[in-house]
């Protein structure tokens, strides 16, 4: 591969600026890495610059498909709620199981 090192270091320099730019109007940063070598470095990285991050399984459509998205949030904070006040224990053991699952596979991802 045959790299401009000049065009490079203006295209960083201009995306820095954005970064800088954004920031300090307050806009919010979602940090992607989900390589198994890099998920300690993205998440290390979210805290100290205090945003979000991916590391693990990228979901289709978390983005582009906010609606369904925002629904599954939803799902996820009601069923810790249910799962707090010990709901689950009324059901029947089968039920209780397959809710359960459905609550680590959320919180999985």
């Amino acid at each position: 591969h045959i790299t401009n090192l000049i065009k490079t270091a203006r295209f960083l320099s201009e995306a820095c600026n954005l970064v800088f730019d954004a920031a300090s109007r307050g806009k919010q940063f979602l940090i992607v890495g989900t390589k198994k070598k890099t998920a300690n470095s993205v998440a290390c990285a979210a805290i100290k610059a205090r945003c979000h991050c991916v590391n693990k399984k990228w979901l289709g459509g978390t983005l582009t498909n906010w609606s369904t998205t925002e629904r599954r949030l939803h799902q996820f904070r009601d069923l810790k709620i249910e799962q707090k006040m010990g709901r689950f224990k009324r059901l029947p053991k089968r039920d209780a199981a397959v809710i359960k699952r459905q609550l680590s596979r959320l919180q999985t991802y």
